[in-house]
């Protein structure tokens, strides 16, 4: 038996031919080349096999493109990659009518480059899919902390926003500082420094509910997006976030000697309100959280200050 340079026995073809007699050539023929083969003779058969098993390549054998299902079948092929060859007619250089003949070595060639081609050219499709998915979970994910990032937060937040304004949820938003930072990285060097940040997101994702949403939103900044937490839920929170930072031992990696850190924190809570004319309002949290930490920031370190959203 020839089998095919790429892909095995397992690699599935559809025939699609109205004629059963070539049906039953063209099934013959890949059999031979080391293919499994399957065939039908109109295209809503060919979907009703899409749905059930689907093929790795579909043949399209004197069969005119036009038809009723044609666009469908494309849809779906296209959807899940699958890749079709048209050997319509007889000038294509494929022969449907004399498998007996001696130009069948060349058929088998042929057939078997195209076959190659379309399963090549599937693999390089699936691969391109896998990796666009692997970039784009990278780009929302922080490389130093692996929290989820700024960008990540700004869809976040947008479809919080939303929820607790369709169930009258109340919603809070917390970003933490921390205080002197710049002087630890001059100090101690940014290897340090970036210890330091894991630590932060480790105290976050450990202090805050697995429902919470945290990610780094900048340089030493980290927001959290409280769901369903009124303004006293979120200063417990926060106060908690605090203290945990306050009683960490953060160390030098070098000279494991201790450094002792605070941080300050700005919130801005909301409660979505069902007055007429306000239901649909949707609060710029994230901004009146920037505000709040500027403000805990110009009162000194270790502090906290909270804003609603009216």
């Amino acid at each position: 038996m020839t089998v095919p340079s790429v892909g095995s026995q397992s690699v599935t073809v559809l025939v699609i031919d109205p004629d059963p007699l070539n049906q039953r050539a063209m099934r013959d023929q890949l059999m031979r080349l080391g293919y499994t083969a399957r065939s039908t003779d109109d295209y809503d058969s060919a979907l009703a096999i899409l749905e059930a098993t689907p093929p790795d390549v579909v043949l399209l054998v004197n069969l005119p493109i036009p038809g009723e299902g044609w666009e469908e079948l494309q849809a779906n092929l296209k959807n899940w990659g699958i890749p079709l060859i048209t050997l319509t007619g007889m000038g294509d250089g494929f022969t449907m009518r004399d498998l007996s003949s001696p130009d069948q070595a060349v058929q088998d060639v042929d057939l078997r480059a195209r076959l190659d081609a379309a399963l090549q050219s599937r693999q390089a499709h699936e691969a391109l899919v896998m990796e666009n998915a692997r970039l784009s979970g990278e780009r929302l994910y922080d490389p130093i902390t692996g929290l989820f990032n700024r960008r990540y937060m700004m869809i976040r937040v947008e479809e919080e926003i939303k929820r607790s304004s369709r169930h009258a949820y109340p919603l809070s938003c917390l970003l933490l500082d921390i205080d002197g930072f710049d002087a630890i990285n001059e100090k101690w060097g940014n290897h340090t420094g970036d210890a330091i940040l894991r630590d932060i997101s480790h105290i976050m994702t450990r202090t805050l509910r697995a429902t919470d949403i945290v990610a780094r939103y900048r340089d030493d900044e980290f927001i959290g997006l409280l769901t369903d937490t009124d303004a006293t839920g979120a200063q417990i929170a926060a106060n908690r976030l605090r203290d945990a930072v306050a009683i960490h031992h953060f160390n030098h990696s070098a000279t494991n000697e201790r450094i002792e850190l605070t941080v300050s924190i700005g919130v801005a809570y909301w409660h979505p309100t069902t007055a007429p004319g306000e239901g649909t309002w949707e609060p710029q949290l994230i901004g009146l959280a920037e505000r709040a930490l500027k403000a805990a920031k110009l009162s000194g370190p270790n502090r906290l200050v909270m804003l609603q959203a009216a």
